[in-house]
């Protein structure tokens, strides 16, 4: 299963963009390269300028702050960038074969898990801003939405006439499911927690596993 970064989508994002001159397009991109690593507070606008290869006044001859300037780093991740990323999940879920439920939840909870862990100063972003702008909330929560209220229902009903998966309701099950993956990436993104992502996958696996079998 893919796994784009969201900083990989973003720059397509931007390179697409007719309307914005090349080097606004190098400041945003090095805007987000800088937010996420060092912090929108610990960010100046001499290391957006080096990072973009531009001087200091090009950063501002369109946005006059750096609140401006993180507004419009922030905009195409709402409108562009996470719709794409979610997308890219969404078919892959789609086109993914499995024979036996572990074969289902092993990939895609690494696939989301190795996400929240190379995304996670980004997503961290997402989150503060939405917090704050209602209709940049409601544009991250319709891609994510759809996801959850139709494609992850889809697999779990083909699990389900497959007999590899209880018969409970399908709303039941899935909310199981996302509060492992949900749990797991709350440390990760919340809390920078550092574990091996691969035991911690085989061990919810298995619990997951058991609890939702078929009985034999």
């Amino acid at each position: 299963m893919a796994s784009t970064t969201i900083q990989s989508f973003y720059s397509e994002d931007i390179d697409s963009t007719k309307d914005l001159p090349q080097k606004q397009k190098q400041v945003l991109k090095a805007c987000l390269e800088l937010f996420a690593s060092k912090g929108f507070e610990a960010t100046t606008t001499a290391d957006i300028a080096d990072k973009a290869g531009v001087s200091q006044g090009t950063v501002y001859k369109r946005f006059k702050t750096k609140e401006q300037l993180l507004q419009a780093v922030v905009q195409p991740l709402f409108s562009k960038t996470i719709p794409r990323a979610a997308k890219e999940f969404s078919e892959d879920l789609n086109q993914f074969k499995y024979d036996s439920l572990a074969d289902f939840l092993r990939p895609t909870l690494k696939n989301r898990l190795t996400f929240a862990t190379e995304n996670k100063q980004i997503i961290k972003i997402l989150f503060m801003q939405a917090a704050n702008d209602p209709q940049l909330l409601s544009e991250l929560v319709i891609p994510v939405k759809r996801v959850l209220t139709t494609t992850i229902p889809n697999v779990i009903d083909k699990l389900k006439k497959r007999h590899l998966l209880v018969d409970w309701d399908t709303s039941r099950i899935l909310e199981y499911v996302l509060s492992i993956g949900a749990g797991f990436g709350a440390q990760i993104i919340l809390f920078d927690r550092k574990f091996d992502l691969d035991t911690a996958i085989d061990q919810a696996v298995e619990f997951l596993v058991k609890g939702l079998s078929p009985e034999k």
